[in-house]
């Protein structure tokens, strides 16, 4: 019985790693999606430097990139963890 709380206990902390993983590459594509639309609105980017427009989209793709990896990595994650509880 013992055995199967630690078990437990562990998967819930596997849980809310991952939960927290998700919430926060969301947040933080959608703090840069809205940094970058409040700069370019305001015009402090300008879209009529090729440069600086290629810098940009290689910065988003970077970014974005980053954040859907983890976030998908980590609904994968929680998306196995109710076959994992069903085991124990």
């Amino acid at each position: 019985m013992d055995e199967e709380i630690k078990k437990k206990n562990v998967l819930d902390l596997q849980f809310q790693k991952y939960l927290t993983t998700a919430s926060t590459s969301i947040i933080i594509a959608f703090t840069y999606l809205a940094g970058v639309g409040i700069a370019l609105l305001t015009k402090q980017i300008n879209l009529n430097d090729f440069l600086i427009v290629g810098v940009l989209i290689v910065i988003s793709i970077g970014i974005l990139g980053i954040c859907s990896a983890l976030f998908f990595n980590a609904i994968f994650h929680i998306r196995n963890i109710p076959e994992v509880v069903k085991e124990i």
